[in-house]
């Protein structure tokens, strides 16, 4: 326990995209021996790779040797196209039917099979694929992607639940399994209640930008953007907080006649956020239990006291210096950052360790 719960248990990445990269990296946090065979052609930024690798071993052999490394392995995670695997003699149902325990994730833009499972796609294509540009942007305007990218991540995130628990499964059962994982689908899930009313009541979204409404929505500050996202039994807080008297008339107070009168009650919140700073409105949230947020830089969080107490950062030592990344999701669990080493440079020692041969 004190190595991590995945302590002994050996994760073999193959293809190297972000995807598996993330599945993985949780791993290797969780105390899991993490291999990655190294593609001719690199897929991650220098700054992913910082995130990504860290605390992960890197090899660079052969085809067949990677076979054997599969074997060799407990779970695989590999975000390759549809097929790939089989064309280089790693067919995940051979390699599953040679060691039956093998847990195996296949990340694809649309899954191993169907009609799109041979297209391309970057991660703003999985992104407005799985429905998500439905609810974004403004309704006048073309729909917008979220910053970062989050359909490549969130198929990362997906694996490496999956993964654990096909493991878990394994242990219990002694049967492991092929799990296909596609980024639309991922994405898909992420809808909540608009998609299905859009499959089953017809009823397209709306796009509503910065606000579903006008008590749920972002608004610019005195030092960037914050937000609120009050329920009704919020609305009395944050209606005495604002401090307004007109908000104690009938229109406002009335949740039924207050969509009414949502552009004077959003203008109102416009003017009271615009002269408070983001500090100001999450100390006030916290005071007079009113639901604020605010739009944090990477400077504010780096700078953030409650995510340096909770040991949220790792410093991960590179050979340019030492980075701080984000790191382990919760408390309670070990976690280990790790090292970020060279493409190649523990070949030797994994086909030893593994594989028990000298190199």
């Amino acid at each position: 326990m004190d190595d991590g719960v995945l302590a002994g248990v050996r994760v073999l990445e193959i293809g190297g995209g972000v995807p598996a990269a993330f599945a993985t990296r949780w791993m290797a946090g969780f105390g899991a021996d993490v291999v990655r065979t190294e593609s001719a052609r690199e897929q991650l930024t220098v700054d992913e790779a910082v995130y990504l690798l860290a605390g992960k071993r890197r090899v660079r052999t052969d085809a067949g040797t990677v076979g054997r490394l599969a074997r060799a392995a407990d779970i695989v995670v590999e975000d390759r196209k549809p097929g790939t695997m089989a064309r280089v003699g790693l067919d995940p149902e051979t390699l599953r039917s040679q060691k039956p325990a093998l847990t195996v994730v296949s990340i694809t833009p649309y899954g191993q099979t169907g009609p799109y499972a041979e297209f391309e796609a970057t991660n703003i294509t999985a992104f407005a694929m799985g429905g998500i540009m439905s609810l974004t942007g403004m309704h006048q305007r073309e729909p917008l992607v979220t910053g970062g990218g989050q359909a490549l991540y969130l198929g990362g995130l997906n694996a490496f639940g999956a993964a654990v628990t096909s493991y878990l499964g394994s242990l219990i059962q002694g049967e492991g399994d092929w799990i296909d994982i596609s980024l639309q689908e991922c994405m898909a899930g992420m809808l909540e209640l608009y998609g299905p009313r859009g499959a089953y009541e017809g009823v397209a979204s709306v796009r509503s930008g910065n606000h579903v409404r006008a008590a749920w929505g972002l608004y610019p500050c005195a030092d960037g953007f914050a937000g609120v996202c009050a329920l009704e039994r919020q609305i009395p807080a944050l209606f005495a907080v604002i401090g307004d008297p007109e908000l104690e008339e009938e229109r406002f107070r009335n949740p039924l006649e207050r969509p009414n009168h949502d552009d004077e009650l959003q203008a109102k919140l416009y003017a009271w956020f615009g002269e408070r700073t983001k500090a100001e409105i999450l100390e006030l949230g916290a005071r007079y239990k009113v639901p604020f947020g605010a739009v944090q830089t990477p400077n504010d969080l780096l700078a953030n006291e409650t995510l340096r107490e909770r040991g949220f950062f790792d410093e991960v030592a590179t050979a340019n210096g030492t980075a701080r990344v984000p790191g382990r999701p919760f408390l309670g669990l070990p976690w280990k950052a790790g090292a970020l080493h060279e493409p190649g440079a523990n070949t030797a020692m994994v086909v030893r360790d593994w594989l028990g041969e000298e190199r």
